[in-house]
């Protein structure tokens, strides 16, 4: 446990609290033995018997290479080598020291001869002047019980004032004192700190009051809303790391790094455990992985997951060898915490998903350390997971049809409150993101720092949302250091740009989330979006709907933008294709106009097209396989410009940076433009996305008016075993409170979902046909969560009404309050059945 020590300062008239550390009882530092950072007394004969069982072949080649690679080789360096934390031969050669035999393999050299060339090589690179990273700290412990006593006193005498490897402090075990910043960015991944340094030498009898004031750096380092707190703040109950938007594959690794070297030598678990604040990156890691993933199979060879903001098209892709060495790392994280149903979900997934194995052996490390095979695979089927997850403090929301099925479709909302230092926030990656047989709608960027020109044109945009003639967005505060954490978990400061606030779901039928933009913008501009997301029950023969209801105001035009892979064909248009091109550089525009009411947009994402290959040497004919279709039909306003454009010409970083899956790079924008200017604005847009090789029409669709309250879209099934769809807004925000009345014809099954009305509240439905009326009573669904503004700004909760009639012919329904409301709490999602 963590001794607490309380220090009065009298000068400042107050008591501060510091914490210390006080390692757990038989910890390998309370015993004071080595080794102690991930390998352990305790580790060790799991680690060995898992990979005797199941990776011998490959470990034997693992020793081989070990043995015989060159010391000398460039990459053999104490700070970190071509983002690859843990490349250097030395760390090699003291882990299989340290490890010692197992069972089956055959040594070329004594293990006595692996630790006297990582000792030889950790006291030469400190003799050279190398600054500290992982390496330094790793070699320095896996080979304790090799050193000599002078080498150990060298050792820790040369490490002891070394500068360690920092993007921002000057800092040392002698000098460690750090005051945090930029902690949602690189600064913190690709780095280390003094108290992990320390943990090789604390107790050791050579620099201990040192190392032990630097190992207790980490509770004003990680902890009091520090580097860990802040992690786990993003990630809250949900999972997912604040660098997702941008660097998917690369960062997570070090902060597992971090906190299992912790763990495994102090044996104080802040894996399975949170900190200061509420919230667990590294045990809700597995679950947001899930949600995230593309099911399909790009080229029939690898899996991604879903693209999002300004992460660079490769980055998620499970061909990233950073991206694999997390995967395989991160069960062993969540094993040796105990979180074996988490570390199960990481073995499905490698071997569902063909994660594939490291490509090099000094990547294989990473496959020791996560012993993925110790424990069984465990589904989210099994784990009872709702098809659904909003993380809150992240800004996005998934839905899915289900896990299991590469025919799934899924559907992302993206419209995060807060900016993290470092990432864009919301104005980086809103929008919504749909996915059938391939990505089909996602935003537009390129890479992170603004790479690529795709949206360098007149009237181009990387976000799908809408946009402003005139912008209006403003800049808010970023968050940075513990202080601006602290004060925006608190609601002080200006921190909170509105995004998400509101998620209703019935699951498996519908998902209903609401995000309100007002405070990102000035002027009094004003932007709410809902969005329905309406799942088909058999992924492989259904499509989904998304219908998007949005709200604007504003002194100035409001579009509704959206990307798609390949160029779009247009249909129902009265007028066009006007041809609006602009030039044919890399600063102009290629493109059409059409104008008309209620024009129909149809993308495929297998359609192929520009010189997409790494080089830009040869086209990407297929799509990469892909075979979905998205069919989007405008319904308001009534009267448009639907325009279809890309950039004329891609520069260098779009071909460099964009190569492989082509299919994910969306180049091609579609904005739905008001003829007229209207500020106080509705646009209804409806997706349906499906597989192109079975669909190849859209099904009907048309406009509902409910008087001058609501508005809303009735969607004609696509097959008898399918239902029709009812989903109706209120044209203002806030509840309606008039009673509601629609007529629709048709037949079969409608499903209804009926938003902005009462919350928890009992509603009258009256279907009549011909003379007949029928009556029922419902309740607006239970499961419903809401964003906490803090006190900056409050929620106006609504209710989403759900039920289901047979048509017959013509209906009139009628929807009148009948009860009042009812004030027990909502009910959250149910499963996760994963041990607290």
């Amino acid at each position: 446990m963590k001794r607490v020590l309380y220090i009065s300062l009298i000068l400042l008239g107050m008591a501060s609290m510091v914490w210390a550390l006080d390692p757990q009882t038989g910890s390998p530092l309370d015993k004071g033995v080595h080794p102690r950072l991930y390998l352990t007394e305790t580790t060790i004969p799991e680690i060995r018997q898992v990979i005797a069982d199941n990776f011998r072949s490959n470990f034997q080649q693992y020793v081989n290479w070990a043995a015989n690679a060159n010391d000398n080789d460039s990459y053999n360096i104490l700070f970190e080598a071509g983002h690859d934390p843990t490349r250097a031969l030395m760390i090699h050669q003291a882990f299989i020291a340290a490890l010692g035999q197992v069972p089956g393999i055959s040594y070329p050299i004594s293990f006595d001869d692996y630790a006297r060339r990582a000792i030889n090589r950790l006291i030469s690179r400190l003799n050279a002047g190398d600054n500290l990273s992982y390496a330094a700290a790793m070699t320095a412990d896996w080979t304790y019980n090799f050193q000599t006593s002078s080498e150990r006193s060298q050792i820790a005498d040369l490490m002891l004032t070394r500068k360690i490897t920092h993007k921002v402090f000057d800092h040392s075990i002698k000098n460690p004192q750090i005051n945090p910043e930029q902690m949602f960015s690189s600064k913190y991944y690709e780095t280390n700190y003094a108290w992990y340094q320390a943990l090789a030498f604390w107790g050791d009898g050579r620099i201990d009051a040192e190392a032990d004031i630097a190992a207790d750096t980490f509770y004003d380092d990680m902890l009091n809303y520090g580097y860990l707190d802040a992690t786990n703040f993003v990630a809250g109950e949900w999972g997912g790391f604040s660098e997702w938007i941008g660097y998917t594959s690369w960062h997570p690794r070090t902060h597992m790094l971090n906190l299992d070297g912790w763990h495994t030598a102090t044996g104080e678990d802040y894996i399975s455990q949170q900190g200061t604040t509420n919230g667990n990156a590294l045990k809700n890691y597995p679950k947001f992985m899930r949600y995230a993933m593309d099911p399909h199979r790009y080229f029939n060879d690898f899996y991604t997951y879903l693209r999002m903001g300004s992460a660079e098209a490769t980055d998620p892709s499970f061909r990233h060898r950073s991206m694999r060495e997390q995967i395989y790392y991160l069960g062993g994280v969540l094993h040796r915490a105990g979180l074996d149903d988490e570390a199960g979900l990481i073995r499905d997934m490698i071997e569902k998903y063909n994660v594939t194995w490291p490509n090099y052996e000094h990547q294989w490390l990473w496959v020791w350390l996560g012993i993925y095979k110790v424990v069984p695979p465990k589904t989210p089927e099994e784990l009872n997971f709702p098809r659904y997850i909003w993380n809150q403090h992240l800004g996005v929301f998934y839905a899915r049809t289900g896990f299991s099925s590469p025919a799934d479709g899924v559907f992302a909302a993206m419209d995060g409150h807060y900016r993290y230092d470092g990432h864009q926030g919301a104005e980086d990656y809103s929008g919504f993101i749909l996915t059938k047989f391939g990505t089909l709608v996602n935003t537009r960027h390129v890479a992170h720092r603004n790479y690529g020109n795709l949206n360098n044109y007149p009237g181009g945009y990387e976000e799908n949302t809408i946009f402003f003639e005139g912008g209006y967005r403003q800049t808010f505060q970023t968050m940075d250091t513990p202080k601006e954490l602290k004060e925006a978990i608190n609601g002080a400061g200006n921190y909170d740009h509105g995004g998400l606030e509101q998620m209703i779901v019935k699951d498996g039928y519908f998902y209903h989330i609401r995000s309100r933009r007002d405070r990102e913008f000035s002027s009094g501009v004003k932007h709410t979006r809902e969005y329905v997301w309406l799942p088909g029950s058999n992924p492989e023969n259904d499509s989904d709907f998304l219908v998007i209801y949005d709200r604007t105001s504003a002194p100035t035009k409001a579009q509704f933008v959206y990307h798609v892979p390949w160029k779009p064909s247009v249909a129902s248009y009265s007028s066009g294709p006007q041809d609006i091109s602009t030039g044919s550089g890399e600063s102009d525009r290629i493109g059409d106009r059409y104008s008309g009411t209620n024009l129909l947009v149809k993308a495929l994402n297998g359609t192929g097209g520009e010189k997409d290959s790494d080089g830009g040497k040869q086209d990407y004919v297929g799509g990469a396989n892909a075979h979905g279709v998205a069919f989007v039909k405008n319904l308001l306003p009534n009267d448009v410009n639907v325009e279809v454009t890309r950039v004329a010409r891609f520069d260098k970083d779009v071909i460099k940076r964009q190569h492989e899956l082509a299919i994910k790079t969306h180049r091609w924008q579609v904005a739905v433009i008001p003829r007229q200017l209207n500020t106080d604005e509705r646009f209804l847009n409806v997706f349906q996305t499906a597989d192109a090789n079975k669909v190849g029409n859209m099904v009907s669709t048309s406009l509902i008016e409910v008087g001058s309250s609501m508005q809303g879209v009735f969607i004609q099934k696509e097959n008898n075993s399918r239902p029709n769809y009812v989903v109706l807004f209120n044209k203002s925000n806030g509840v309606n409170n008039n009673t509601v009345t629609y007529t629709v014809s048709g037949s079969g099954v409608v499903r209804h979902v009926i938003t902005g009305l009462e919350p928890r509240t009992t509603y009258k439905i009256e279907d009549t046909v011909g003379s007949t009326t029928t009556e029922t009573n419902v309740v607006t669904e239970p499961v419903v969560q809401t964003w906490d503004y803090r006190g900056v700004d409050t929620v106006t909760k609504t209710g989403t009404l759900y039920f289901e009639t047979t048509l017959s012919g013509s209906h009139r329904f009628i929807i009148s309050k009948s009860g009042q409301q009812d004030n027990t709490a909502p009910a959250k999602p149910t499963g996760f059945n994963i041990k607290p």
